[in-house]
C-alpha cells in the first residue's frame, strides 16, 4: 500500500479486541451502582384499544414492589418522537401495537420486575387493528393516528411519459422486503442515577446520545446541563438502538426520579423482540422502460412502507428509498413515490441500510429482469447504464468526483469470472447452480433532509508525558470506531496510535453530534479531528522550533518523532510535550465539521439529496436444492467504493458482517407476526444465519478519495449489507428459471416457486 500514510491505510488490531474477548470489558448488564433498584415495562396486550382502567393492587401487595410510573406521573412532556411527536413516553388513553408501553414497575431485582410488571392488570376497549400496508391505506376512519399516513416522499424528473413513448420495451414487475429483527446480541438497556442539584446521568446501550439527552430533557422538564449520558460499551446495534433507548432511557429516568434513587432497566429477550423497531416491510412496483439496445429511458416507482405503530424514522427511511429507488444508474425522466403507513405492529424504524436494502432489492431484480427481456448479460446491461463522473444521480446530482460505481462492477465481475460462471453447466442431479450481481449506492451521512443537524465534534487533549485523550460525539457500536479513531488521531498529529486513548462517549465532553447512523461516523468523525489538529499542529510546530532552534518551516512530527528536516536533529513527542507544558501553551482543542450546504428541491426530490456517495457490488454463488428448496451462498465476490481505507482490516470486517447479515435477511429470517403478536421471538424461531449458512466472502477495496472525507475516506457501515440480498434473488432466479421477487427465500418458498413454474410450463404444454 501507498507509504505516504504513517498509520491509516495500514491493517491495525482493534484497541477494544483484547478487552471484549478477555471479558473484562463492562457491558450494562455488569454495571450496578449503590443502592440500585431494578425496572421493568408494563404493555399493550392488545394491539389497537382504547384503556379503560389500570388495576395495580396484585403489583403493590408484592413483598418486592417498590414503586411504579405511568403517565400521570410524567411531569413534564410525554411525549418522545424522534420526528415526528407522535409517539407518548407512557400510553395514557390508547394503546396502538401489542408492546405499547403504559407504565414501569420498580423492584429489588430484575427477575422480581418481570414478574411483578405481569401483575398489573390493564382494562380495555378494543378496536379493529390494521395488521398490513394494504389495511392501513384503505381505512376510512377509526386512524391510527389523525391518519394512516407517517409521511410520504418523491421525485418527479424530466417527462415520465415521454419517456415510456420513447421506450421500446416496458416491464412491470411487483417486489416484497420483510421484516428484519435487529438481533443484536445485548438487549435494549439502561441506568439511571438522580444526582444533587435535580440532575441526572443515564448509562445506556446505546448509539445516540444526544437523542436520549433530548428526550430525557423533554420528559422530565430539566435543561441540557442537568442531565448527562454516557454511552456504555454496546453489544451491537445495527440502527436498533437509534430510537429505542430515548424510550427506554427517559422511562427509566422518570422512575428514578421519582424515586430519587438508581434505577435500572434491562429487557429480556422476549420483550425486546416484541417492543422495539424493525426493519421496514417493502412492498414496491416497478415500471421500467428501455430502448432496444439497453439504454434505461423511463422508470415509475410506488414505494409503500410498513410503518407500524409509530413514525419513529419512518420519513428518513422513505427519504433515503426514495432518493436511490432506481440505483446508481443514469436515467433521464423518473417519478418515484413513497408512503409509510401506520399499523398495529411494532415500529418499524433505522436498521443497516435504511430503507437501501429494500429500494436495491427492487432495482437490482428489476436491472436483471430488464436484461432477460432484452437478451443481455446482467452485468453489461449494468454497465452501459452506470453512472460515471460528470453525469447525474436520479435526483439530478450531477457527479464530479470519488464516482467507483463503474470500478466495482468490472472489479467483481473479473473476481468472480463471471462469463464463466454465468455459462457453465450448472445442473448436478437435484443441485443446480447460479450466479447473481446487485450493485448499489448509498448517499453518505444524513442527506438534504437532515443536513440542518449533520454536523460533529471532537476533542483532542495532550498530557505532558506524551499521551493524548480524545473524544468524539458518535459512538463504537461494534463497528471498529475506536481503532480508526485512534488511527486517523495519530495520522493527524503525527504520533504513535499507542499514545492515543479514545474516551467513551459522554454528552458533556463535545457538542450535540447527531446520530452514530448512516455511515457518517469516519466521515464525521475524521474531520472533526483534522480541524481539532490543525489548531494543535502550528502550537507543537512553534513550541519544537524553540527546541530545536530552528524556524517553524523546518519542523515535522512524524512518525512519533520531531525532526529539523535541514539538519535531521530530533527529539521525542514526551519532551515537546513536557516543553509544551512547562512554557504554559494550550495543549487542548476542539473540533468541528458539518456536511456542505446541498441544493435540493424537497418537493420534487431533485437535487444534492446527498454531498457524497459510497458505490457496491456484489456477486453471489449459490447452489439450489431442487427437491427440498434450500439456497446455499457458497461464496460472494464483495467490491466497495470506500474513498479511502483507513483500515482495510477493520473494512474487510464490516463487509464480511454486512453480507453475513444480508444472507440472514435474503434466506433465514423469516419474521412472523399473528394478530400483532410476534411468534418469532427467539432463536429456535427466528433463524440467524450461523457459521455453516455464511458463505466465503472476498473483499475487493476500491479507493476513489472523496474530497470532502478524512483523507478522502467515506463510509461503509451500511453498504456492506445493501446489495446482498438481490444479489442472492439474482443468483437463484439464474439457477432454477424462476423470478424470485420476494424475500426470504426461505425452503418452503423455494419450492413454492419452483412447483408454480411446473404447473405453469405444464398448462403450457397441453
Amino acid at each position: 500500500m501507498n507509504q505516504r500514510f504513517s498509520y491509516i491505510r495500514k491493517r491495525h488490531p482493534r484497541v477494544d479486541g483484547e478487552d471484549k474477548v478477555t471479558g473484562k470489558t463492562r457491558f450494562l448488564t455488569d454495571m450496578k451502582v449503590e443502592g440500585m433498584v431494578f425496572a421493568a415495562p408494563v404493555y399493550s396486550s392488545i394491539p389497537f384499544g382504547n384503556i379503560r382502567s389500570i388495576d395495580k393492587s396484585d403489583a403493590i401487595s408484592d413483598p418486592d414492589y417498590i414503586s411504579s410510573v405511568f403517565a400521570e406521573d410524567i411531569p413534564n412532556e410525554n411525549q418522545v418522537g424522534v420526528i415526528i411527536e407522535d409517539q407518548p413516553l407512557l400510553a395514557k388513553d390508547i394503546v396502538r401495537y401489542i408492546g405499547d408501553t403504559i407504565g414501569l414497575v420498580v423492584t429489588t431485582s430484575p427477575e422480581a420486575a418481570f414478574l411483578i410488571s405481569k401483575k398489573v392488570r390493564i382494562e380495555y376497549v378494543e378496536k379493529k387493528p390494521y395488521l398490513s400496508i394494504d389495511d392501513s391505506k384503505q381505512a376510512t376512519d377509526n386512524f391510527i393516528h389523525d391518519n394512516n399516513i407517517a409521511c410520504t416522499h418523491q421525485v418527479i424528473r424530466g417527462d415520465i411519459e415521454k419517456g415510456f413513448q420513447e421506450s421500446d420495451i416496458i416491464v412491470e414487475e411487483t417486489f416484497r422486503t420483510p421484516y428484519q429483527e435487529h438481533y443484536y446480541l445485548e438487549p435494549q438497556g439502561c441506568i439511571a442515577i438522580p444526582e444533587e442539584n435535580d440532575r441526572m446521568v443515564v448509562y445506556g446501550s446505546l448509539q445516540c446520545p444526544f437523542y436520549v439527552q433530548k428526550a430525557v430533557c423533554k420528559v422530565l422538564g430539566l435543561p441540557y446541563r442537568n442531565v448527562k449520558v454516557i454511552q456504555a460499551p454496546t453489544g451491537g446495534a445495527f440502527g436498533g438502538k437509534e430510537d429505542v433507548p430515548s424510550e427506554v432511557c427517559a422511562r427509566t429516568a422518570l422512575a428514578a426520579k421519582g424515586l430519587g434513587r438508581p434505577v435500572k432497566m434491562g429487557y429480556n429477550r422476549y420483550d425486546d423482540v416484541q417492543l422495539t423497531s424493525k426493519r421496514h416491510p417493502f412492498q414496491m412496483k416497478y415500471k421500467v422502460g428501455v430502448t432496444s439496445d439497453g439504454r434505461l429511458i423511463a422508470a415509475e416507482v410506488l414505494l409503500e412502507e410498513n410503518a407500524g405503530a409509530y413514525a419513529t424514522l419512518s420519513s428518513v427511511v422513505s427519504y433515503r428509498a426514495t432518493a436511490q429507488a432506481m440505483g446508481p444508474y443514469v436515467i433521464p425522466n423518473i417519478k418515484v413515490h413513497s408512503t409509510s403507513f401506520y399499523t398495529n405492529l411494532p415500529p418499524t424504524g433505522a436498521f443497516r441500510g435504511f430503507g437501501s436494502p429494500q429500494a436495491t432489492f427492487g432495482h437490482e431484480r428489476m436491472m436483471d429482469i430488464l436484461a432477460e427481456r432484452l437478451n443481455m448479460d446482467p452485468v453489461e446491461f449494468r454497465l452501459k447504464n452506470i453512472l460515471k463522473p460528470g453525469e447525474e444521480t436520479l435526483t439530478g446530482h450531477k457527479l464530479h468526483v470519488s464516482v467507483g460505481a463503474e470500478e466495482t462492477i468490472i472489479r467483481a465481475r473479473d473476481s468472480a469470472d463471471w462469463s464463466q460462471n454465468r455459462n457453465a453447466p450448472r445442473k448436478e442431479g437435484r443441485y443446480v447452480d447460479g450466479i447473481g450481481i446487485s450493485t448499489s449506492h448509498y448517499g453518505n451521512c444524513l442527506g438534504a433532509a437532515g443536513w440542518h443537524m449533520d454536523g460533529s465534534g471532537a476533542k483532542i487533549q495532550i498530557h505532558r508525558d506524551g499521551s493524548v485523550f480524545v473524544s468524539f460525539g458518535l459512538v463504537e457500536m461494534g463497528q471498529g470506531s475506536l481503532t480508526v479513531v485512534t488511527q486517523m488521531t495519530a495520522e493527524a498529529l503525527g504520533i504513535s496510535p499507542e499514545r492515543i486513548s479514545v474516551l467513551p462517549t459522554d454528552t458533556t465532553q463535545v457538542p450535540d453530534s447527531g446520530p452514530s447512523v448512516a455511515s457518517r461516523v469516519v466521515v464525521m468523525t475524521g474531520n472533526a479531528i483534522r480541524d481539532a489538529a490543525g489548531k494543535l499542529m502550528p502550537v507543537l510546530i512553534s513550541a519544537a522550533a524553540e527546541l530545536l532552534k530552528t524556524k517553524p518551516e523546518q519542523v515535522e512530527i512524524k512518525n512519533d518523532r520531531v525532526r529539523e528536516k535541514q539538519t535531521g536533529e530530533s527529539l521525542s513527542f514526551d519532551e515537546l510535550t513536557e516543553h509544551l507544558f512547562v512554557s504554559n501553551h494550550p495543549m487542548v482543542a476542539d473540533g468541528w465539521w458539518h456536511v456542505p450546504e446541498l441544493n435540493y428541491d424537497q418537493e420534487k426530490g431533485v437535487g444534492e439529496a446527498y454531498f457524497t456517495y459510497s458505490y457496491s457490488t456484489h456477486i453471489a454463488k449459490v447452489r439450489v436444492d431442487t427437491l427440498t428448496g434450500q439456497v446455499k451462498v457458497n461464496k460472494i465476490w464483495a467490491a466497495h467504493d470506500v474513498g479511502r481505507a483507513i483500515n482495510p482490516a477493520g473494512l474487510e470486517a464490516q463487509v464480511e458482517g454486512g453480507t453475513a447479515q444480508g444472507i440472514g435477511w435474503a434466506l433465514t429470517e423469516n419474521f412472523r407476526i399473528e394478530n400483532g403478536k410476534v411468534i418469532t421471538p427467539n432463536l429456535s424461531t427466528y433463524l440467524l444465519p450461523t457459521a455453516m449458512d455464511v458463505a466465503e466472502v472476498e473483499t475487493i477495496l476500491i479507493e476513489d478519495p472523496e474530497p470532502e472525507g478524512p483523507w478522502g475516506a467515506k463510509g461503509i457501515g451500511e453498504p456492506a449489507i445493501i446489495p446482498t440480498a438481490a444479489a442472492i434473488a439474482n443468483a437463484v432466479t439464474h439457477a432454477i428459471g424462476v423470478q424470485m421477487n420476494e424475500i426470504p427465500m426461505t425452503l418452503e418458498n423455494v419450492l413454492n416457486q419452483l412447483n408454480r413454474s411446473i404447473e405453469t410450463d405444464k398448462n403450457k404444454n397441453y
